[in-house]
C-alpha cells in the first residue's frame, strides 16, 4: 500500500507536507506510511478515499483505478453515513431504500415546492 499512497499524493500533486496538512495529518506519519514502517488507520484510509475521490480497492490492494467514478461517489456518502454513530442518518437511509418510485416522485414534489419558498 505505500507505494500507491505515495503514486497517489505525486498524482495530486502535493508534496508530503501540503498532503498532511490537507488531512490533518503530520508529514512524517506521511512519510513513515510512503516508507512502509506505518499502516494507516482504516479512518485515515476512508478520509482520504473521501477527501480525493480515490477508489478504496486501489488504494488497499491495487484493484480498479486510482480515482471514483460518480457512481462511487453516491456509494461513499452511503458508506460513511453507514460507518458514522449518527442513528437517525441511517434510518433515513434505510427507510429510503424501501421507497416504491410513486413514493420518490411524492417526495420530488415537496422537494420542489420547498424549493420555490
Amino acid at each position: 500500500m505505500n507505494v500507491r499512497f505515495k503514486e497517489l499524493r505525486k498524482a495530486l500533486g502535493m508534496t508530503q507536507e501540503e498532503f498532511a496538512a490537507k488531512m490533518n495529518l503530520s508529514r512524517s506519519y506521511i512519510n513513515l506510511i510512503e516508507m512502509g514502517k506505518k499502516v494507516p488507520a482504516e479512518r485515515t484510509l476512508k478520509d482520504i478515499c473521501r477527501e480525493f475521490k480515490v477508489n478504496y480497492d486501489w488504494l488497499v490492494d491495487g484493484t480498479g483505478e486510482m480515482f471514483q467514478d460518480d457512481d462511487s461517489d453516491a456509494q461513499a456518502i452511503v458508506d460513511s453515513v453507514m460507518a458514522g454513530d449518527n442513528d437517525f442518518a441511517k434510518k433515513i437511509l434505510v427507510q429510503f431504500a424501501k421507497l416504491d418510485e410513486n413514493r420518490w416522485r411524492q417526495i420530488e414534489e415537496i422537494l420542489n415546492e420547498l424549493k420555490k419558498e
